[in-house]
């Protein structure tokens, strides 16, 4: 199954790759602060792959609290659309369904989930084994755009 979405303004464009259906996968909203006034609805794959069509211009990144994400923003219209960890060809994102609008998944029943409890090295963990395996088309950001800060 092959889901396409886009920021607000159509700057960022996504493609999320999955075999499993969008009820199949679910969806959280994660409780942080950041999350809940994004208004996010996220989901994520191990055996999917999210693709990200933008260039360096086009994204933001924020970090907070144990710094172990991008957290993924178009610097035009200012949709969070997701987060990412990693660096070059071992990265990993949950998607944000809700700001690139993935019909798919907005009408399912949203779990509540919170990670406060999270050390670091298990939210990486976490991270790496549960988020989807990711691309950007641009070879050059993901070279240079992620990775240790």
């Amino acid at each position: 199954m092959t889901l396409t979405g886009s920021c607000h303004c159509g700057a960022v464009k996504a493609v999320f790759e999955t075999s499993k259906a969008p009820a199949e996968l679910g969806v959280r909203e994660c409780q942080c602060a950041f999350c809940r006034r994004h208004g996010a609805v996220n989901t994520s794959d191990p055996k999917g792959l999210f693709t990200v069509e933008a260039g360096a211009a086009d994204l933001e990144r924020y970090r907070f609290a144990l710094r172990t994400a991008d957290f993924l923003i178009c610097r035009h219209c200012g949709v969070y659309f997701g987060a990412v960890i990693g660096e070059g060809d071992a990265m990993y994102s949950t998607v944000n369904v809700a700001g690139l609008a993935m019909k798919d998944f907005l009408s399912l029943e949203r779990k509540p989930i919170v990670y406060d409890a999270e050390d670091t090295g298990s939210r990486v963990d976490r991270r790496t084994t549960k988020w989807t395996p990711t691309r950007f088309t641009d070879p050059d950001l993901a070279a240079s755009y992620f990775g240790p800060h």
